[in-house]
């Protein structure tokens, strides 16, 4: 029963982490691979604040019985502090999944030559059936998500990192960048941006964390899952850096390279990748509002998926644009406050 719910938290985890912006190459591209080889270091780094981070807030969350993210933030910031972080992450909890909405339709339209609004219908109608079932649900679709977004990704990293003898076009990277500062600074803004909606999930797993056990595996497991994860988006587009410059789907290129049904799968996982993503940030949302609501789980949930249709309009690339760099920075934060409050009650 403990394994598999370590099982279980590493793949909501995972899962909630594991986004557009991810599985694209797109975020590894931009934190990581632009700084070649050096990059393999702020993935590392990134790995192990993951497993960090996952065991820490599972270890309050079991010791204080904590059920909502409401409850753990008063108890991390107190009532009004954390009534404030709330809204400003709530919102973030909002457009993450309008984003990966908007994502969905994106993929339809370019990928598939599929209308737009069917693959923003579609997500909806999955995420819909998630939510009726909640935290069920919400494991059910990671569990069975997660692997095969494993198989896939390590598969044509595989392949392509040993079809160019491990060659790598962009070894050496830059030293510094404007936005992201070195290969350090980097990966920290990567893993606060990244972990404010994986900690929001996180504290709505009381009835996955028994014990302490639990809680310690399923954070590290998840923590080194998407270092291991990022290892393989990380390589290929080192070796095919000079390739990809300007290129809004990474993976999709090194696909599309590969031939066959490459591209079509590779479209699916990313789909899918969407989808985890999506479902973790609606469900933290609809469980944070339903009982002010008053209207129970599946009209609260319907109501949710209606609502977030038209927001999904504004498109994906300026929705990612406008809001990732806003709350990475709000992550920082955040996340520091968390985790030293955290260490700080251990010691108690």
């Amino acid at each position: 029963m403990n394994n598999g719910n370590i099982i279980k938290i590493a793949s909501i985890y995972m899962g909630t982490v594991i986004g557009a912006g991810f599985a694209s190459g797109q975020e590894i591209m931009e934190f990581f691979t632009k700084y070649g080889l050096q990059g393999f270091y702020g993935v590392i780094i990134a790995a192990i604040l993951f497993a960090l981070i996952g065991s820490i807030i599972l270890l309050k969350v079991h010791k204080l019985r904590i059920t909502s993210f409401e409850e753990l933030l008063q108890t991390t910031m107190g009532a009004r502090l954390g009534q404030g972080i709330k809204s400003i992450l709530f919102l973030l909890l909002l457009s993450g999944y309008c984003v990966m909405l908007a994502g969905s339709g994106a993929l339809f339209q370019e990928q598939f030559g599929l209308p737009k609004i069917l693959g923003v219908l579609s997500m909806t109608i999955v995420c819909f059936i998630t939510f009726v079932f909640s935290i069920s649900g919400l494991a059910l679709l990671n569990t069975m998500v997660v692997p095969l977004l494993l198989v896939g990704i390590f598969a044509i990293g595989s392949i392509v990192t040993l079809q160019n003898d491990l060659t790598m076009s962009n070894g050496t990277g830059m030293v510094f960048s404007d936005m992201t500062g070195n290969w350090l600074t980097s990966s920290l803004l990567y893993v606060s941006y990244n972990s404010i909606g994986a900690i929001a999930v996180m504290s709505a797993l009381l009835p996955l964390v028994k014990n302490k056990r639990t809680a310690v595996g399923g954070g590290i497991l998840g923590g080194l899952g998407l270092g291991l994860l990022a290892s393989f988006l990380l390589f290929p587009t080192l070796v095919l850096y000079t390739d990809l410059q300007g290129v809004e789907i990474p993976m999709m290129a090194i696909a599309t390279r590969l031939g066959g049904n490459t591209k079509l799968g590779y479209g699916v996982l990313l789909w899918l990748a969407m989808l985890t993503t999506a479902v973790s940030n609606g469900f933290v949302f609809i469980e944070g509002i339903k009982d002010k609501l008053g209207i129970g789980q599946i009209w609260t949930a319907l109501l949710f998926c209606i609502a977030a249709i038209p927001l999904a309009s504004f498109g994906f690339k300026s929705l990612v644009h406008t809001l990732y760099p806003l709350f990475g920075y709000i992550g920082i934060f955040v996340v520091l406050i968390m985790l030293f409050q955290s260490i700080a009650y251990r010691r108690e």
